[in-house]
Order: structure tokens, then C-alpha cells, then sequence
């Protein structure tokens, strides 16, 4: 019993608690984006694009265009944007960092709470990268 109680107690300290707290970021954000630690509610995928700088401009954008998106942090190559759900309000953090040397975008979105997102970042992830496609032809 004291077992089952204490693997409990892990488990809700790892479900609610904000990824940030496990992947600490070097100074200005100069780290890789961290890995999604539960995959119920974190979606993240290495966009391969030609310009690393002006796809990174053009993220900027689409997501500052979003609705209900507030951008938090941003620098050169780094952007940190939370979303707020249309029905329930939750909120969901967004990070996008460029990674020119290997010519790719990494754009994660992750919910701040809860077991699963029911596809939401997913569906997030995927309506950014097909903005961002759209904006290069």
C-alpha cells in the first residue's frame, strides 16, 4: 500500500509539473528544445527548412496571428508563446527555437496541466508548419 501510494505521488509530481522545472535552458535559449516528458499531452517535431533565420521570422508571425496566443518570450532564435483553449481555458505553452547551423525549426507545444490534450498540440503543431509552407511558396 505505502508503495502504490508513493509511485502515486511521483507520478502526479511528473504529470503536473512543468516541464521547464526538468530541462534547464543554457543562457538566451542556446539548448535544443527539450524532449516531450509525457506524450499524451506534448506534441514536438524537427521541421527541416532552407532558411533556419527566415522561417524563424515567419513562425513569429503565424504565431502571433493565432487567436487567443500570446507571445512571452522571443529573441533572435527563440520564441516562448502560451495559448489559451477556445472552451475550457486551458493553457498550453508553445516554443519554437531555429536552429540555423542544421537548417531546421524545432516547434513543441505542450499542456500546462492535465493527462492528455485530446490532439490539440498536435493539431497545433501541424497548422503551423503548414502555415509556415504556405508562406514559402
Amino acid at each position: 500500500m505505502r508503495q502504490t501510494f508513493s509511485t502515486l505521488i511521483v507520478y502526479l509530481i511528473i504529470v503536473f509539473t512543468p516541464t521547464s522545472i526538468f530541462f534547464a535552458f543554457e543562457e538566451g535559449h542556446t539548448s535544443p528544445l527539450p524532449p516531450c516528458v509525457v506524450m499524451t499531452h506534448c506534441a514536438r517535431v524537427d521541421l527541416e527548412v532552407n532558411n533556419a533565420k527566415e522561417s524563424f521570422h515567419k513562425a513569429l508571425e503565424v504565431i502571433a496571428s493565432n487567436p487567443r496566443t500570446e507571445i512571452i518570450d522571443q529573441n533572435d532564435s527563440y520564441i516562448h508563446a502560451k495559448a489559451t483553449t477556445r472552451w475550457m481555458h486551458y493553457v498550453d505553452d508553445i516554443e519554437i527555437k531555429a536552429l540555423p547551423e542544421k537548417s531546421l525549426l524545432e516547434i513543441r507545444s505542450e499542456s500546462r496541466v492535465g493527462i492528455t490534450d485530446l490532439g490539440v498540440n498536435k493539431k497545433r503543431i501541424a497548422d503551423i508548419s503548414n502555415r509556415l509552407t504556405r508562406l514559402d511558396n
